[in-house]
């Protein structure tokens, strides 16, 4: 897991350097970083509010072919391909965006993580010093985010790493983790963990902001049946997850979240005026009955042309449209023709 961290904290790492020393503010480049994330985001954004429009168009389809072949589960998944295949629709489609979010994640939770090796840029033997330093001050550095103890240590009693460097200290004294008044660097705490303070806040916005993002994309669906249940069942489930996990990381990964949830309840606006679910959803059904009419038409002048073919007595190349009786009498003067017999219409 680290390693997958260090990877994807990589590019967001630089990200956020560039961002922090263009403001000066931690706190104001997380929100800008969270901004230019959703951004880049929103193009799969569309991709996936179209598939689940697509998705929830074909649904009764799809809950028709599971209750018709309940017990032949091969057969199920065959004419299941076969309808994908037939509405252009492909159920990975809507997967995309939602794996993409765990790069983005654990790209960010290594930046927050580590901010003398994102942020200050400090080499691996700087770092390896303070943490010595900090090991032998009784420094907790077991916990999520050693750097961030790191951190807090020095700027409680700098003169203790007066052995790592002066250039060191000075760096570490100049990152500006403040954002609203709050330590970013901090972790929420209740008054049975050690004392109350206001970063609490953070994991309940968090919650009450996923929250309402869930409620906005269940809005815009309409009922997908049993996937439809699971969706109402995570819409209560995933803040209850981010209110317990922000309590566990420092308030940088809370404020992340905060802000992508906020974000992500503008986008759904955004995304909705751009390829509004109702508007869609309408059209499809239009193009459905034009297309099943134009195809109704369709087999009228086939069945039409078969019968004019053989009245004059003319080969009939599809015989699909044809009543038994005509499909028998159609055969006896393909065979009369193949071996050469006389062939007379009785």
């Amino acid at each position: 897991m680290n390693f997958i961290m260090t990877v994807c904290g990589y590019p967001f790492g630089w990200l956020m350097y560039g961002l922090y020393h263009l403001i000066g503010n931690y706190g104001v480049a997380l929100v800008l970083f969270t901004l230019v994330v959703k951004v880049l985001l929103f193009p799969l954004g569309l991709k996936q509010q179209k598939s689940t429009i697509k998705m929830q168009m074909i649904q009764p389809k799809v809950q028709e072919i599971q209750a018709k072949y309940k017990n032949n589960q091969a057969k199920m998944n065959e004419e299941l391909q076969a309808l994908y295949s037939k509405e252009n629709y492909s159920p990975m489609s809507g997967c995309g965006p939602t794996l993409i979010q765990f790069p983005v994640i654990f790209g960010l939770l290594d930046v927050v993580y580590k901010p003398l090796t994102h942020l200050l840029r400090l080499s691996s033997e700087n770092i390896n010093a303070l943490t010595a330093v900090a090991t032998d001050l009784g420094v907790g550095m077991t916990g999520y985010a050693p750097q961030i103890n790191i951190y807090q240590s020095v700027m409680q009693n700098p003169a203790a790493y007066s052995s790592v460097g002066a250039d060191v200290i000075q760096k570490i004294q100049s990152l500006n983790m403040n954002f609203l008044g709050l330590d970013l660097s901090g972790t929420p705490n209740l008054p049975w963990q050690g004392g109350w303070n206001w970063l609490v806040l953070i994991p309940v916005l968090s919650a009450a902001t996923a929250l309402l993002s869930s409620i906005i994309s269940m809005r815009n669906s309409p009922n997908m049946g049993q996937a439809g249940a699971s969706m109402k069942l995570m819409m209560y489930i995933m803040p209850l997850m981010s209110l317990w996990f922000t309590f566990l990381v420092p308030v940088g990964v809370g404020i992340y979240w905060t802000l992508s949830n906020v974000f992500s309840c503008v986008q759904m606006v955004i995304l909705n005026k751009i390829y509004n679910p109702k508007e869609v959803a309408e059209r499809m059904k239009a193009e459905e009955k034009e297309r099943a009419e134009r195809e109704r038409q369709e087999r009228i002048e086939a069945k039409k042309r078969a019968k004019e073919a053989l009245k004059n007595g003319e080969r009939v190349e599809d015989t699909t449209y044809l009543s038994d009786k005509e499909k028998i009498k159609e055969a006896r003067r393909r065979y009369a023709e193949k071996y050469g017999d006389e062939y007379t219409d009785d």
